[in-house]
């Protein structure tokens, strides 16, 4: 269980979750009921992951559990789930907020506490059946920001001072402060698996710590995940690929198994195969200690010459639909079939820029090239166009110059900016838009054009 915070202000939050990049739903209904407070509000956006047993995992690590309604209590807001079990609540009133889940398996209620006017909350929730658990939690928009959630990684696979926690990079420095309770603590006692609550300010996915609590040591956290099995390198003897954006490594100590649980080897993984895993958290991975092969995610069954690459667009010729690419040193072409997307939401293959950090799937041909079924824009290069469609949150600033966030996206507007569909002065958090803009150094979105749609 976790400590209270020792400060006041501390006390007043609860802990809670980071959710990750895919398109959210809308809310059926962004009104609210009488008795809730008038003013600003704030959105609520995260993911629905299953619990590990007892156990909390890891930021993202967890299942995704699809077919969820998410109800704000005492309000008429309400919204599902999308595919990836993602969802975003607008207009929420500010204060202490109680989310019902209802439905796909879950019948559960979570607490949010102190939520501020103007603030958005990105939370995952891990439920099993009629328990729900708050799994990490980063709050920014309104005053400082704020992140909870385990410790994923730390140097030297992170630079000095630096860790991750709730799905988010966290630097700190020589004027950082580290407490435990009353306790002065140093960065040297952050173990992968602690949890912490951090202080300070958030740019994109980057988050600035002035404060960094230590409340929890257990650290012996369990790990399951699963889904469709890409980027496999490796032998029986020490071998890795990635399910979504999580690594997973494994050895001659892992166990396979198949349906039935009957017993598989290394041999049967293949790009494309659907598989559980279970493991422990390690730095910024997962080690595997039991893997359950559950066939192919294809719909003709999987193909032995599926195949990915992951690299920068150094190349794009041709038209749409049918373009061909340069992936690092790889052709890559797609098809009207190809789907893109970046985190989570999709785009059209017109996105696609040279630049761009792409990871690509798709099947193998006789000359090396890749045909391709899905491509993740994983990054944009500094400089380059950049454009997200969803609703915003976390708005502040003075028009024309305000900042928002636009899932996961830190977005900022000049007097040079364009707004169409709307003013400036009219957008609120939860208005949906459409950003155009130019990718920033630091991972942000320096906007030329903002589309109220």
């Amino acid at each position: 269980m976790r400590r209270g915070l020792g400060l006041t202000l501390l006390a007043a939050l609860l802990a809670g979750a980071c959710g990750g990049g895919s398109a959210p739903t809308s809310p059926s209904n962004s009104g609210s009921t009488s008795g809730t407070q008038a003013g600003p509000s704030a959105t609520i956006t995260g993911s629905v992951q299953g619990a590990t047993g007892n156990s909390l995992t890891a930021a993202s690590s967890g299942a995704a559990i699809t077919g969820v309604t998410i109800s704000v209590m005492g309000t008429g807001i309400s919204t599902g789930v999308d595919g990836a079990g993602r969802f975003t609540l607008a207009n929420v009133p500010a204060g202490t907020v109680q989310l019902q889940l209802t439905g796909g398996g879950a019948n559960a209620t979570v607490t949010l506490g102190s939520v501020q006017p103007s603030q958005t909350v990105d939370v995952v929730l891990a439920v099993a059946g009629t328990t729900a658990s708050l799994e990490s939690e980063v709050r920014s928009g309104s005053g400082e920001a704020q992140l909870e959630g385990r410790v994923e990684s730390l140097p030297p696979t992170q630079s000095p001072l630096t860790f991750k926690a709730a799905g988010r990079t966290v630097k700190t420095d020589g004027s950082t402060r580290f407490l435990d309770g009353s306790q002065v603590r140093a960065f040297s006692d952050l173990l992968i698996g602690m949890r912490v609550h951090a202080r300070g300010s958030l740019a994109g996915n980057q988050f600035t710590a002035t404060v960094v609590e230590l409340q929890n040591s257990n650290t012996a956290i369990p790990v399951e995940i699963n889904g469709v099995l890409d980027t496999l390198t490796g032998s029986a003897s020490a071998f890795q690929f990635k399910i979504g954006s999580r690594v997973i490594k494994g050895d001659a100590q892992t166990s396979f198994v198949g349906d039935g649980d009957v017993p598989d080897s290394f041999t049967t993984l293949k790009e494309g195969s659907r598989v559980e895993v279970k493991g422990q958290q390690r730095d910024d991975y997962i080690y595997a200690t039991r893997i359950h092969i559950n066939g192919t995610d294809d719909a003709d069954g999987g193909q032995d010459s599926s195949a990915s690459v992951h690299g920068v667009l150094n190349a794009k010729t041709g038209s749409t639909p049918n373009f061909v690419l340069t992936v690092g040193t790889t052709t890559v072409r797609t098809s009207s079939s190809t789907e893109v997307k970046r985190r989570g939401d999709v785009q059209t293959l017109s996105e696609l820029k040279v630049g761009q950090s792409l990871h690509v799937i798709g099947v193998r041909q006789a000359d090396g090239s890749i045909d391709a079924r899905r491509i993740d824009i994983d990054d944009d290069a500094t400089g380059g166009e950049f454009e997200i469609e969803g609703s915003l949150g976390g708005l502040k600033g003075t028009c024309p110059a305000i900042q928002f966030a636009v899932n996961g996206f830190s977005v900022t507007t000049s007097a040079s900016t364009i707004f169409e569909g709307g003013t400036c002065a009219a957008l609120k958090s939860g208005t949906k838009v459409t950003v155009k803009g130019l990718r920033q150094g630091d991972g942000s979105v320096a906007a030329t054009r903002v589309k109220t749609n």
